[in-house]
């Protein structure tokens, strides 16, 4: 078929292509908008060598620092230094709020919670441990606090916590949905198209 011929199909079953999007973009809206708050704030760090020079290269260590950020003994040592500060917050919770993800030896972390002072503090915490832990993090017992063998420079120190899923979220979502919906009836308008036209085809033979 061509161009026109999929274009007239659409045209004829208009209510069938257009209900899904409307419904998909509906629900996702409701369901953007009914969710919870969620905060984020963020640092990007800048992760080069000391003087011991043991690693093959430098973008080895940032391309390794998102997994450390988001595994189970880093997220440890966030939660105590947070009990410390006074805010009980478990391991478990520290992880699932911790991300992180690096570009050559620029590594970006976050942290997401439903409080932005909790997003705040978790960001700074995870931040002072990887400049005091050093190579230690990597599993080197010859960093210390004085000599962490790595230098990790602060290019955007943690700040503000802003919201992730306010109106312009829900919006984007409810659009991307209904998109996705606008496709979903379009096929199912051909779909439906090729099979009236295929039932069709035997009886007008035996006719």
């Amino acid at each position: 078929m061509t161009i026109p011929t999929y274009i007239t199909i659409l045209h004829h079953r208009w209510l069938l292509v257009i209900a899904p999007a409307i419904i998909a973009a509906v629900i996702g809206l409701g369901l953007a908008l009914f969710e919870p708050p969620h905060y984020r704030s963020s640092a990007s760090l800048l992760i080069t060598r000391s003087e011991d020079r043991r690693f093959d290269t430098e973008d080895a260590l940032a391309y390794d620092l998102p997994a450390i950020v988001q595994g189970v003994p880093f997220s440890a040592e966030v939660s105590s230094a947070l009990a410390r500060a006074g805010i009980s917050l478990p391991p478990d919770q520290v992880r699932a709020s911790l991300g992180a993800s690096n570009q050559r030896r620029v590594v970006q972390i976050w942290a997401e919670t439903d409080d932005p002072a909790l997003s705040e503090a978790l960001i700074t915490i995870a931040v002072e441990l990887v400049q005091q832990r050093g190579l230690a993090l990597w599993g080197d017992p010859a960093a210390t606090p004085e000599y962490p063998l790595v230098n990790v420079v602060v290019l955007e120190p943690p700040g503000p916590a802003t919201r992730t899923n306010g109106w312009t979220t829900a919006l984007m979502t409810a659009m991307l949905r209904g998109l996705a919906g606008l496709l979903a009836g379009a096929l199912l308008a051909l779909g439906m198209h090729y099979w009236e036209t295929s039932r069709a085809l035997p009886l007008r033979e035996g006719g």
